[in-house]
Parts: structure tokens; C-alpha cells; sequence
């Protein structure tokens, strides 16, 4: 089995085993869906499409103030902006609604984009505003109880940290926005169940999603910058070798995989452990060259852990993407793509006998 049992494959084997009556699986049904209604819960396409929706109103907003003529103000501008963002958490945690919540949403990125602006046109320094974005996603993520606002406030503050890292330390910053990037995804869903009861709560699942957007885009940014061959049109930098990017990424793959292990009450047996160990360190020795194949490898490992769809599909999406990377290659030759086709075949099916392992501890999980 591929992903943790569901609710209803829980109930079906308490039934069978005779821990519970055949009724309980419609009662869960009904209290599932009362505390959905209760807690507001929307699919994560709606979530998506409101997001859309907020940025759009945003951006009508702020081309308002474009043709009043404040884009001049940047004393007026800012305050406009620091009313805006109190307005919106005040609409935001005081009053309820879908449509308090999409205005409170809308305004509150209005709010930071007239700020940033104006730090913008006042300090015309990149770094200035890279640091207020950091600040300004920080208070967001205090004070402003949204998941959508989660998610693009994390994204903010990763995309605005790896600025930082470029301009202090090239193209090395971006490689050690990759690996902390991806150190801190891992902890966040491995530890996720006990990160939740803690200060964080409903943060742990938007920011993860944030960073699992932001360490791809990253790596996909270095990708970019090698094809270039050395004509630097858009930016000059010196990236660390791929060695140095993709073994630490091995480690950090292996540390998860050993939790992953553990969670699942299999860390003990070598007829698991072993393949899955073998297999990561034959698709590091293929993917030396790429570490992007690990780090949505990676993905795809939390995304089947935590049972989480959407980050599956965005694991496939940049498991394709850096695929794609790999084959054209042009410093690798067509032996070594060759080579790489059969391991990656036998990477496969050692991962197929792994779950065919863990397909009987499911029950045993789910008591």
C-alpha cells in the first residue's frame, strides 16, 4: 500500500477484527463531517483559487493608488500600507464570513505591497526591502490567523532569504538556501503531529507547502543558470559543485527515511532498511550531477507519508521537471544516460518491494 490507510480502511479492519460494531463507520462519517462544517474546512483547489482571487484584488487595489497619484508618497503610501495590514487582521480574527475572509485576505496584501513600495522608492535599495519583506511575512505569520496567508508569507520570506544569500554569498547563498530548505521541510512533516500541538498549530502544513515550492524553485533557478554556458546574460555567480549540493542532500534523505522507518515500526528490519538504504545511495551516485532528482525523490517519500496529495503532485511535477534536466544534459554522455535508465529501473523496484514490506504492518498501524 502506497499511502497510510485511510479512515475508512481503519474502521473496515476494527470491524473485522471485531474491536468495534459494523455501525461506527456511518456514525465517524457523520461526526467528520460536522467538524468539517465546523472548522470552515475547503479543498485546497478553493484555498488555491482564493489566493488567486486576494492577488487579483490586491492588485486592482494598489493601481488605485497608482492613479490617485500616491505612488509619489512614500510617506503616505507607507501609512496607507501599515493601516491596511491592521485594518486586515482586525477583519481577519474579529469578524467571520467567506467574504470577511477574502477581504480581510486582499487587504492585507494590498497593505504589503504599497509598504514595500515605499521602502522601496524611500531607501532604492534591494536589500532594504528584501529585509522588510522578511519582517513584514514574520508579523503575518504571528498575527494573521489564514492558511492561504501562511503559505504566501512563508513563500515571501524564503524567496526574500534566498535573495539575501545570493547577495551575500552568490550563488553558494542559493546552495544553502537548498539544503537548510530542505533540512527544515523534512522536520517539518516528519515532526509535523507534534508541531501542530505547539506554537505553530495550522502554520506547519502551509509553510511545509511554501517550502516545497521554494526548494525546487531554487534548484530550478541553479539549472537555469548552468545552461547558460557561460553566457551570464541575466546572472553571474559561483554555484558549488554538485558534489557538494547532493551529498548533503543524501544525508538529509537518509535521516528521513530512517524517521519514516521508525514511525512505521519497520527501523529494525534489514530486509527493509537495507534496499531502501542501497537504493539512495545508488540514486545519489546517478544524480550527482542533478540534485534536484533527490530533492523531489525526497518529496515524494513526505508527500507518501503524510498522505498528502497535493504534495505528491507537486513531487511528480518537479521529478518530471528535473528529469527532463537530467536527459538533456549535454556534459553527460549517452552510455551514462543509459546507465542511468537501468538504475533508475532497479531504484524502482526496490522501492516496489519496500511497500510490498509494509503492506502488512498497515493494520498494525492502524490499532
Amino acid at each position: 500500500m502506497a499511502l497510510r490507510p485511510s479512515m475508512r480502511e481503519v474502521l473496515r479492519g476494527l470491524v473485522a477484527e471485531g474491536q468495534v460494531d459494523a455501525e461506527v463507520e456511518a456514525r465517524a462519517r457523520t461526526a467528520l463531517e460536522v467538524r468539517q462544517r465546523t472548522m470552515n474546512a475547503s479543498p485546497w483547489f478553493v484555498k488555491a483559487l482564493s489566493g488567486l482571487g486576494a492577488w487579483m484584488s490586491a492588485g486592482f487595489l494598489m493601481s488605485f493608488f497608482a492613479c490617485v497619484g500616491l505612488w509619489d508618497e512614500e510617506g503616505v503610501l507607507l501609512v496607507l500600507g501599515v493601516v491596511l495590514c491592521g485594518a486586515s487582521v482586525y477583519l481577519r480574527r474579529e469578524l467571520e464570513g467567506p467574504f470577511m475572509e477574502q477581504l480581510g485576505l486582499s487587504t492585507c496584501l494590498a497593505g504589503a505591497g504599497s509598504i514595500l513600495f515605499a521602502v522601496a522608492e524611500w531607501a532604492n535599495n534591494d536589500v532594504t526591502v528584501a529585509l522588510t519583506a522578511v519582517g513584514l511575512g514574520a508579523l503575518m505569520l504571528a498575527y494573521f490567523p489564514d492558511v492561504v496567508l501562511y503559505f504566501l508569507a512563508t513563500l515571501g520570506i524564503c524567496l526574500s532569504l534566498g535573495f539575501l544569500a545570493e547577495k551575500a554569498l552568490s550563488g553558494m547563498g542559493v546552495d544553502l538556501c537548498v539544503v537548510l530548505g530542505s533540512a527544515a521541510l523534512c522536520g517539518l512533516l516528519i515532526f509535523e503531529p507534534r508541531l501542530r500541538k505547539g506554537a505553530l498549530g495550522d502554520r506547519v502544513g502551509p509553510m511545509a507547502f511554501a517550502l516545497a515550492c521554494a526548494v525546487p524553485g531554487w534548484l530550478l533557478f541553479r539549472n537555469l543558470v548552468g545552461m547558460q554556458d557561460g553566457f551570464h546574460y541575466l546572472f553571474r555567480g559561483d554555484f558549488l559543485p554538485p558534489v557538494a549540493l547532493t551529498v548533503p542532500l543524501a544525508l538529509i534523505a537518509l535521516w528521513t527515511g530512517w524517521q519514516v522507518l521508525r514511525e512505521q515500526g519497520l527501523d529494525k528490519d534489514r530486509g527493509v532498511w537495507l534496499p531502501a538504504v542501497l537504493a539512495l545511495v545508488l540514486l545519489t551516485g546517478m544524480t550527482l550531477s542533478t540534485p534536484g532528482l533527490l530533492v523531489a525523490g525526497l518529496m515524494l517519500t513526505l508527500g507518501f507519508h503524510r498522505r498528502s496529495r497535493v504534495m505528491l503532485g507537486l513531487a511528480v511535477a518537479f521529478l518530471l521537471t528535473f528529469g527532463s534536466f537530467y536527459y538533456y544534459d549535454l556534459r553527460l554522455t549517452l552510455l551514462a544516460k543509459a546507465l542511468a535508465l537501468v538504475g533508475s529501473g532497479l531504484v524502482l523496484l526496490g522501492v516496489r518491494q519496500f511497500f510490498q514490506r509494509r503492506a502488512p504492518a498497515v493494520l498494525a498501524e492502524a490499532r
